[in-house]
């Protein structure tokens, strides 16, 4: 990239750039959870989640002394709470030891890759690494018309973005290719009659913009089906708390099982001989797995020995992933009528 085009850039940067809450100074900690958040989420999705996980955990220190029920409890929603997870171990490690000196410190941390690393030591150490991100890939596909896709265009743009990197500005110069990805260079529509650098693309002196970046093959969706149940006895709801190798580890459900016979069986032991009313059917979407719920509620006899029972109001402090938050609604709203219809 030449040396006006760079220029160019950070000065569209310095004018353009979003006025963002982890922006404020270069605190180490601030930026490393917006970039923990910003993974695979958009910043409008993240930005409330940023603000109450600030007020929630100001500090490292808070964090690190707070339980894993409590930050799975602030980070719910969200989605990918292995995340969180990690956050809280990472955490722990930087109250014991301080925060990473370098990038490759950083990246020696748990769920702290590449990207993360090299943009945290490039804000808040001024250190001169690359931080390539989705929008930095498509920035680099179309200046370049890189015919690459997928892993190749990946390590074609890590090492492009390694050696354009800035010597005076490495902090803002990465926020600014970003910037540029997720403001201008977009996905769908990209501004070209904006950009900075629209002189020196190569996909769009080309009139080839909406070429690039090449696709990339799309992984197969596995459909699955599941049984949903929600136990209710004399104003308690049974829920049991995820075991490792279940997505949501550490969260809370009811219970939850294959739409098959082995399902079904549990479900009808769980029940006894009491009632069971349907709740409805309820679609969610889990990585690369279209998950389709088929939710009840039942009126237990007894309150099973393998659950938790919790009344309603404590339910809102529980960490529980969207779907199952979704069939309490549901439950509650339906235990209303059925238990007005019984009195």
């Amino acid at each position: 990239m030449k040396h006006a085009d760079r220029k160019r850039l950070l000065t569209w940067y310095d004018q353009h750039k979003r006025r963002l809450p982890w922006r404020s100074g270069c605190d180490p900690y601030a930026v490393w959870v917006s970039e923990i958040m910003l993974q695979q989420t958009q910043i409008a999705t993240a930005l409330p989640y940023f603000t109450r996980w600030m007020d929630r955990f100001p500090t490292v220190q808070s964090l690190g002394q707070a339980s894993e029920n409590d930050v799975l409890q602030c980070w719910q929603g969200l989605g990918y709470y292995g995340r969180c997870r990690t956050m809280l171990e990472t955490a722990r490690h930087i109250v014991a030891s301080g925060f990473p000196e370098s990038k490759e410190a950083w990246q020696a941390l748990p769920g702290v890759g590449p990207y993360t690393s090299g943009a945290i030591a490039s804000i808040t150490l001024g250190q001169r690494c690359a931080a390539v991100d989705g929008n930095v890939e498509r920035v680099f596909a179309r200046l370049t018309a890189c015919e690459s896709s997928g892993g190749l265009m990946t390590r074609a743009a890590w090492k492009w973005a390694e050696s354009v990197a800035d010597f005076d500005r490495p902090g803002d110069w990465n926020q600014a290719l970003m910037e540029l990805g997720a403001l201008i260079c977009t996905p769908r529509q990209a501004k070209c009659a904006h950009c900075p650098v629209a002189r020196s693309c190569v996909a769009k002196m080309s009139g080839r913009v909406s070429e690039f970046p090449r696709p990339k093959p799309k992984p197969p969706i596995e459909d699955l089906s599941q049984l949903v149940w929600v136990p209710y006895h004399e104003g308690r709801f049974g829920l049991r708390q995820i075991v490792e190798g279940r997505w949501w580890r550490g969260m809370w459900e009811f219970p939850r099982e294959p739409s098959n016979e082995i399902g079904t069986i549990a479900l009808r032991n769980s029940i006894g001989k009491c009632g069971l009313h349907h709740l409805g059917q309820l679609r969610h979407t889990v990585t690369h797995h279209r998950i389709t719920l088929e939710a009840y509620v039942a009126l237990t006899e007894r309150r099973s020995p393998n659950l938790v029972w919790f009344p309603p109001q404590e339910l809102s402090t529980l960490p529980m992933p969207a779907p199952q938050r979704r069939i309490f609604d549901l439950a509650r709203r339906s235990l209303d009528v059925l238990l007005r219809g019984s009195s």
